[in-house]
């Protein structure tokens, strides 16, 4: 339950942050700006952490990206408080070496040592133990959910068949290689509000703030984590707003905000590539010469693999069999191509007739040529898990926020 009271990070903070300069925190005038479950968030936990949003994203906000910053901020350590308060009850605890061993690896990404992060934390006005407190969370939260609902979670080999089906045909479509942000919107009037805000953060980016940065702090994707970075995705894959709005999009660039249901994206497109990925074959063409006495129809009822046609000359004296490995397809003659299009592995085409005498083609593989694009079933399988661990983690957050009491002084 959300209760709402009177709350606003005084604007007069905006040209500090924007000079880089931090009021003597003893001087700073504190408040209550939230109450979840009891326990306070003050004015000046939110002031840290919109200060450590702005110094990760390299930002310098206007006046609508402050308001846009204050809103994250609140949100987040709601949320922060929540699953802490949550995680507590399972008597999960999260020790310093973790942190320390998660801020390493930030560290390590930015080439500098743990030192130098909290070094500049402090120099930014933020105390460390406002990363620290957020990255806590982070680890306790993960921990549950994964002892929750990680048993929970299979995808059965038929699953990941049927997805890399779906992937393997859409390689023959356009494909792009994106980074996201999608902004929530909580409700249809909060729109024009949001859409304002991911305006300025385009802009920021565009005078230089990192888009990734950008998508660490203020993304509610699940790509967050990651940047916003999503990879490569085809065409059919996204959103059909996000869809239209790629299309003219130019390699490079940031697209203006997509209203999608429930908020807005800004979407990076780093490139893009046409259909048709390489496929490679191999086949066995088994030959029975003119004027030779045999039955290729006969040979074919019974269930053949391309290993029995290594010993056809058994069955029919007179015929032979060619083996081709790992073939790419338009390297074939039209003809053969068109012929091998319409088999699947283990399937024969019927005779073909020709000056030489009779002529079958056996597939016993076909595969896309490596890069281009196809995961490993094992990597499609960790994708359906995190995928349904995300969307497990989301309601179960989303539940929390229902049935606590969060009151929001604003």
């Amino acid at each position: 339950m959300f209760v709402q009271k009177a709350f606003l990070i005084p604007i007069f903070l905006l040209a500090l942050f924007v000079a880089g300069k931090q009021p003597a925190l003893a001087q700073e005038a504190e408040g209550v700006a939230a109450v979840v479950n009891d326990e306070v968030i003050s004015t000046f936990d939110v002031r840290q952490r919109m200060r450590m949003i702005i110094s990760s994203a390299g930002i310098q906000p206007d006046e609508q990206t402050v308001a846009r910053i204050q809103q994250q901020a609140l949100r987040s350590l709601v949320d922060e408080h929540l699953q802490i308060q949550e995680t507590s009850k399972f008597e999960i605890v999260v020790d310093q070496a973790e942190i320390d061993q998660a801020i390493g690896r930030i560290a390590r990404q930015n080439n500098v040592t743990l030192d130098d992060v909290k070094n500049d934390l402090r120099k930014s006005g933020i105390d460390p133990s406002t990363l620290e407190d957020q990255i806590r969370a982070e680890i306790a939260w993960q921990i549950l959910v994964n002892g929750r609902y990680g048993q929970r979670v299979r995808v059965s080999n038929n699953q990941i068949a049927q997805s890399k089906s779906r992937i393997e045909a859409s390689l023959s479509k356009p494909q792009f290689l994106i980074s996201e942000v999608l902004l929530e919107s909580p409700s249809p009037d909060q729109d024009p509000v949001v859409y304002q805000g991911g305006l300025s953060l385009i802009q920021q980016m565009r005078d230089g703030a990192p888009f990734q940065a950008v998508a660490q702090q203020f993304s509610a994707a699940p790509s967050a984590a990651q940047g916003g970075d999503v990879g490569w995705v085809h065409k059919d894959d996204l959103p059909e707003e996000v869809r239209l709005a790629l299309d003219q999009v130019q390699i490079g660039s940031v697209s203006q905000p997509i209203k999608v249901p429930g908020g807005f994206y800004i979407i990076a497109l780093r490139d893009r590539k046409d259909g048709g990925a390489p496929m490679v074959v191999s086949f066995r063409q088994i030959m029975l010469p003119t004027g030779k006495t045999g039955d290729l129809k006969s040979y074919l009822k019974k269930d053949r693999t391309c290993e029995d046609t290594q010993n056809i000359k058994d069955d029919i004296p007179d015929a032979f069999s060619n083996a081709f490995d790992d073939v790419a397809m338009d390297e074939l003659a039209p003809a053969v191509r068109a012929v091998l299009e319409n088999l699947q592995p283990g399937q024969a085409s019927q005779p073909i007739g020709s000056p030489q005498g009779q002529m079958v083609f056996m597939v016993c593989s076909k595969r896309y040529a490596e890069g281009a694009g196809v995961p490993s079933d094992d990597q499609i399988a960790d994708q359906l898990i995190n995928t349904r661990l995300a969307m497990l983690s989301k309601r179960y957050l989303r539940d929390l926020r229902r049935d606590s009491t969060v009151e929001i002084h604003k």
